[in-house]
């Protein structure tokens, strides 16, 4: 039985590469603030950090289950609690456009009965809670830094702009996910543009995708616990994961106050996921290390932190989600 596919062991193992050569080109840059930074490490914090960040995983797995409920997925919760940590975890390290996520549940979760439509409905919406927490977050940070501190080489009216851009497109997505006309208009782009590129029809999935949002939603106006429970999830989801952040720089020395540890964190982690790099790779770090320089953090320390972070928060989780892996893929050959 494979772990994974050689196709997606093959591309881990190239991202694990291209972080060793991204880490040690930082290090190299600043190595003798880096080695005082080190020669004063308390890599007690490293175990806060990684401990920090897997309990952020955990509130992004059960949020999972809440979404599947409020869909009417009738799988275990443990079961779909497994399916969401793995999936989530394979998408830290893998991240483009939540597409390892999104098809790994589909693999796991079909086995059950599970229609494809209602599947990816579960999971686009749990990646869309998600998402826009971050951009609260960002926004939350531009703020920060517009009234917190004085930017080098930035007007006030860029950050301005910025939020507006940012408030901008949170309406367009919550438009595209919540009204149902706008959500039809985009699937049938969608479809257009898959059947002229792959000349292929997918627009029994998209209706398929589009009646099981539906339900969602109208499931979750029924059931507004779910809800509930589902954002402060995420919301806590996201503290942690700052939280493992924090972590790191206090491996390191000190940890940063909470406006500017918002900032370089919700810039960061959203300049990683907007851009077209596995996972961020590389993005995530140096837009991480840039804010935080520019904020007065030391550059070595932001830098190592930043590295340290990606190591707590992506890969960790991600070897500590290998056996449930084996033992959903066991489930999965003893069912059929």
């Amino acid at each position: 039985m494979r772990l994974l596919s050689p196709r997606r062991s093959k591309t881990i193992i190239l991202i694990l590469a291209a972080f060793v050569v991204v880490a040690a080109i930082l290090i190299a840059l600043k190595w003798k603030e880096v080695s005082q930074v080190l020669a004063q490490a308390n890599w007690q914090y490293t175990a806060l950090a990684a401990a920090s960040c897997l309990a952020s995983d955990a509130c992004l797995s059960f949020g999972y289950v809440l979404v599947n409920r409020a869909f009417s997925i009738k799988m275990g919760s443990l079961v779909l609690l497994e399916i969401g940590f793995v999936s989530s975890t394979l998408n830290n390290v893998m991240a483009l456009a939540g597409a390892p996520a999104h098809s790994m549940r589909v693999m796991l979760t079909k086995q059950q009965g599970v229609d494809s439509g209602e599947i990816v409905a579960a999971s686009l919406f749990h990646s869309f809670v998600s998402n826009v927490v971050i951009l609260a977050l960002f926004i939350v940070g531009l703020v920060s830094l517009l009234f917190g501190h004085v930017v080098l080489g930035s007007s006030p009216a860029t950050i301005i702009f910025a939020v507006v851009i940012v408030v901008a497109l949170f309406v367009l997505v919550t438009a595209m996910m919540v009204v149902r006309s706008l959500r039809k208009w985009t699937l049938r782009m969608v479809k257009t543009a898959w059947k002229w590129a792959t000349h292929r029809d997918i627009g029994p999935f998209m209706n398929d995708l589009d009646g099981a949002l539906s339900r969602g939603l109208e499931g979750l106006k029924r059931h507004r616990l779910i809800l509930v429970g589902l954002v402060l999830v995420e919301v806590a989801d996201w503290a942690l994961s700052a939280g493992g952040l924090w972590f790191c720089f206090a491996a390191l020395g000190k940890g940063p106050s909470l406006n500017v540890l918002v900032a370089g964190f919700s810039i960061g982690i959203s300049a990683g996921n907007l851009s077209m790099v596995p996972g961020g790779l590389g993005v995530q770090e140096a837009s991480m290390a840039g804010v935080f320089a520019l904020l007065g953090v030391p550059l070595a320390h932001a830098a190592l932190a930043a590295i340290l972070f990606r190591v707590t928060n992506n890969f960790i989780p991600f070897f500590v989600s290998l056996p449930f892996y084996v033992h959903l893929v066991g489930r999965r050959a003893i069912t059929n």
